[in-house]
């Protein structure tokens, strides 16, 4: 699955269609392996429309949803196509689905972000992928927030952390391997290059002016 220069939130939502072209449900979640530095999409989590979550949330109905594996998505455009039907799908309750290592996009928005200090700077708020479909994590948090705005750069730019600055990766904290006193440094200095690039700080139609990229990728995430 190919998802370059998209986010996590594009593709959440959109229709899944099997390959009979049936609808089969929405894209819920996603499903990630993490073990040291590496987060590895698994799976997509389907759902079945606003009443069947909630029903599922107030316990209900049991949460079980289908799920995709990544090498039976076709492609994402409007709508996510399948190579394969409905029947063939497996669930979250299945065997190997949600195994100990594997967590939810939605659980790991709500693990801390940490620097390499132990410092508390932040939550991953949506997942990017580069033209290399190499995943960033896309960091948010009232550090973050505040930071922006000390540097004047506009309220809804993405601040993307690439795979070589994640020392480690669990289900109860990610760790970066710099500082929170490096990340601001890094921050002020690629805005700052953004606008040179840019030719001005004057908000521009260049996609580029809506990401300040902490770096570049090299390995881990993917």
């Amino acid at each position: 699955m190919r998802c370059i220069e998209l986010k996590y939130s594009d593709i959440r939502g959109k229709e899944v269609l099997d390959s009979n072209g049936d609808k089969i449900g929405e894209v819920a979640d996603w499903i990630f392996s993490c073990g040291e530095n590496i987060l590895d999409l698994r799976y997509i989590v389907l759902g079945g429309g606003r009443i069947e979550e909630f029903l599922e949330s107030i316990g209900v109905r049991p949460d079980i949803d289908p799920v995709v594996r990544l090498e039976n998505v076709d492609s994402i455009s409007d709508k996510v196509y399948l190579t394969v039907n409905r029947e063939s799908l497996k669930n979250t309750i299945d065997p190997g689905v949600l195994a100990e290592t594997y967590i939810t996009f939605s659980k790991l928005s709500d693990v801390k972000v940490i620097d390499t200090d132990g410092i508390k700077v932040g939550f991953v708020i949506d997942i990017w992928f580069d033209e290399d479909n190499v995943m960033w994590l896309v960091l948010g948090g009232g550090f973050f927030e505040e930071l922006l705005e000390r540097i004047k750069a506009q309220p809804d730019i993405d601040l993307l952390v690439p795979p070589h600055l994640v020392e480690s990766i669990d289900k109860s904290e990610i760790r970066l391997n710099i500082s929170k006193f490096q990340l601001e440094s890094t921050c002020e200095d690629e805005y700052k290059k953004l606008q040179r690039q840019l030719q001005g700080p004057e908000p521009h139609d260049d996609a580029r002016y809506a990401q300040l990229r902490l770096g570049r990728a090299s390995g881990g995430l993917t």
